[in-house]
């Protein structure tokens, strides 16, 4: 299963240390643009969005969490936005997965 991220350069820059390929969009449109594309990539099974990319899309993301199918999209915190995103991330898991954390 691959993971992909979309978010800042300094958030894309630390997940490819690690060896996860990311974006980093200029516009809340294309931003949605590049989530549409690695929800479309075969062999996908998370993607990562930066808190403050997914704030700006604001609606539009949450259809993306909204979604009960791999891949699964989640939210984490980034440079700009780091408040509340683990119990969010402990509930999407449990719901998608259903996995009590």
């Amino acid at each position: 299963m691959k993971v992909r991220v979309v978010g800042d350069t300094w958030l894309v820059a630390m997940f490819r240390l690690a060896g996860v390929p990311g974006v980093t969009p200029v516009t809340p449109d294309a931003a949605a643009e590049t989530l549409d594309a690695c929800l479309a990539e075969p062999g996908v099974g998370v993607v990562l969005v930066g808190s403050s990319y997914a704030a700006r899309m604001g609606a539009r993301f949450r259809a993306y969490l909204q979604r009960r199918r791999l891949p699964m999209v989640l939210r984490i915190p980034d440079r700009q936005d780091q408040a509340g995103c683990a119990a969010e991330i402990r509930e999407h898991l449990q719901k998608t997965l259903g996995i009590r954390l």
